[in-house]
């Protein structure tokens, strides 16, 4: 390619995480005060991936992610570049009360630890347990529990540090709202990096979070656009210098030299650098044309189906609810559903004040038939599931049914070292990055800090090139 013209960059992906990559190069371009072709090219006939927001019956509904923590300040940066900060919008004060059914009744998880107690979600036993995580020795102080560089499933740290009790009865539901996996097959290390890391700088989660509170360091908080979470990926797509192009499936990128070739549906684009953005396992695919080691490790990290059903009630049938979060269910109670969101009691906007909106979650790892089911199966399911679960009895005024085939990377046992062998295959390949939630963290807002960091560092490998290019020709 000439270096008379301006460089290429082309983004594969036109979901949250390419949309940052864009983005945060455009930035960079306009820093450098340089001229970078910022392409994005996305599958479906709009922007957004898995962050999809319809609007039906005066009712806002997410079939993707309902929000986003707000824990990483490059997402905030974004959402103020798109002219989008008095669109976030905290979740209702209700929304801090959450519960987990088990033992055939809902049961509140409650910060107070007489009121926990009296919740049932424990036994005497497992609270006995429980109380004693502070005096539990840390891995990482020498003891001879296990090695450091092992890596632990999360079932497995959680019942070490606080019991199999709140390891089964709290742990691995809160799992299935996150992961929609089984806690015995995840990486602690690498789904909850923040609960290992407060065991290794604290020796204990408990001594962590009295830490917390003395600094007066709040959790990250749960947020949304009022518009829902799909204005931000159309904001980021008509910001200037960036160029979308929909209704284009890519289906290989080809290295070319020191550059590289997007075949798509509808032909070839040349560029000087690529961020796949792609969900799994396409972005797999994706990566076989510049590291066939990398994709075939891409290959081994699951992403089973998930289906959404919305549920819309009139709000008297519903009247019995405390307003709430939702819940989560155990498992082994019989019942297939992974939980439940109380949309409208979560965020305002949702729907009509006469209205109750429910937005339930099934498939996932630990039982991927059910997102196969038909609509009415699903939606009949639910009904008969809320029905046991939350005392609703009424047939909905609105119900739909929104299926991801591919919904949430599982982070087996092994992850993190998964992640260092593609990182190294694919770290001497210039110009090529891979973004998305394959491999640091499926949550949206980490998905968009990744996806602006590889933008950030192909703009900046593609400018500096281009600095050395007009150089040499001084």
């Amino acid at each position: 390619m000439s270096d008379e013209r301006a460089r290429r960059l082309v983004i594969v992906g036109g979901g949250p995480s390419g949309l940052a990559a864009a983005w945060k190069a455009s930035v960079e371009a306009d820093r450098a005060g340089a001229s970078l072709e910022i392409v994005v090219l996305e599958a479906n006939g709009e922007v957004g991936g898995k962050a999809r927001t319809e609007q039906a019956d005066g009712l806002l509904i997410e079939t993707g992610p309902q929000g986003f923590l707000d824990d990483q300040p490059v997402v905030r940066e974004m959402i103020d570049a798109c002219g989008l900060k008095d669109e976030v919008l905290a979740p209702e004060p209700a929304a801090n009360r959450r519960y987990i059914y088990r033992g055939g009744r809902l049961r509140e998880l409650r910060r107070s630890p007489l009121a926990f107690a009296r919740s049932g979600l424990l036994g005497p036993l497992g609270l006995a347990r429980l109380a004693m995580e502070p005096l539990v020795r840390s891995r990482h102080d020498g003891d001879a529990e296990g090695s450091a560089g092992e890596d632990e499933s999360l079932y497995d740290f959680a019942a070490r540090r606080m019991g199999r009790q709140a390891a089964a009865r709290l742990i691995s539901p809160v799992v299935l709202g996150i992961f929609a996996g089984d806690a015995r097959k995840l990486s602690a290390a690498a789904a909850f990096p923040r609960m290992v890391a407060m065991e290794r700088g604290h020796g204990s989660l408990f001594k962590a979070m009295r830490a917390g509170r003395k600094r007066g360091a709040p959790p990250p908080g749960h947020r949304t656009l009022r518009r829902g979470i799909q204005a931000l990926p159309r904001a980021v797509a008509a910001l200037p210098g960036i160029e979308v192009r929909c209704n284009q499936r890519v289906t290989a990128v080809e290295r070319r030299g020191k550059n590289f070739t997007v075949v798509s549906s509808t032909g070839d684009v040349a560029a000087d650098a690529v961020v796949v953005a792609a969900d799994l396992p396409a972005a797999a695919d994706l990566v076989e044309g510049v590291s066939a080691a990398a994709a075939t490790e891409l290959r081994r990290i699951e992403s089973p189906p998930m289906a959404v059903v919305h549920t819309a009630l009139d709000a008297a049938a519903a009247a019995h609810i405390e307003p709430a979060y939702g819940f989560l269910v155990a498992r082994g109670e019989g019942i297939r559903m992974l939980g439940c969101q109380y949309e409208t009691a979560t965020f305002r906007g949702r729907g009509p004040d006469y209205t109750f909106l429910a937005r339930s979650l099934f498939g996932g790892s630990v039982d991927p038939e059910a997102a196969d089911l038909g609509d009415a199966q699903l939606v009949d399911l639910t009904l008969s599931e809320l029905r046991r679960t939350a005392g609703i009895d009424a047939e909905p005024t609105y119900a739909s049914v929104a299926r991801w085939p591919h919904a949430i990377p599982q982070y087996a046992p092994g992850h993190p070292q998964r992640v260092a062998r593609i990182e190294a295959a694919l770290n001497p390949i210039a110009g090529f990055h891979l973004a998305g939630n394959a491999l640091h963290g499926v949550g949206l807002s980490r998905a968009i800090a990744v996806g602006a960091d590889r933008g950030e560092n192909a703009a900046r490998g593609l400018l500096g090139a281009s600095a050395k290019s007009a150089g040499s020709r001084r």
